[in-house]
């Protein structure tokens, strides 16, 4: 399990603000930098299942793509 210091190094690399540290054993702190932390996990867990979601989506529409019959071109010209 990581400790408090280095979840907020993580959140401070990814862009998120995290609030600055009065005292290291200071349990607000650890408290907002914990509910930050389950945030951003949960966030990035949603995203991958996402992108997971998309991709099975892409191979499926690719499968039936390459499966398809061609189908007869239909004009109304002479």
């Amino acid at each position: 399990m990581l400790d408090t210091t280095t979840k907020a190094g993580i959140l401070r690399r990814n862009g998120i603000v995290v609030p600055l540290q009065p005292d290291p054993e200071t349990q607000g702190w650890k408290d907002a930098v914990d509910a930050l932390f389950e945030l951003y996990v949960m966030r990035r867990a949603a995203r991958s299942l996402r992108d997971a979601e998309e991709a099975c989506d892409l191979d499926l529409m690719s499968r039936l793509a390459a499966t398809s019959y061609h189908r007869r071109r239909v004009t109304y010209y002479s």
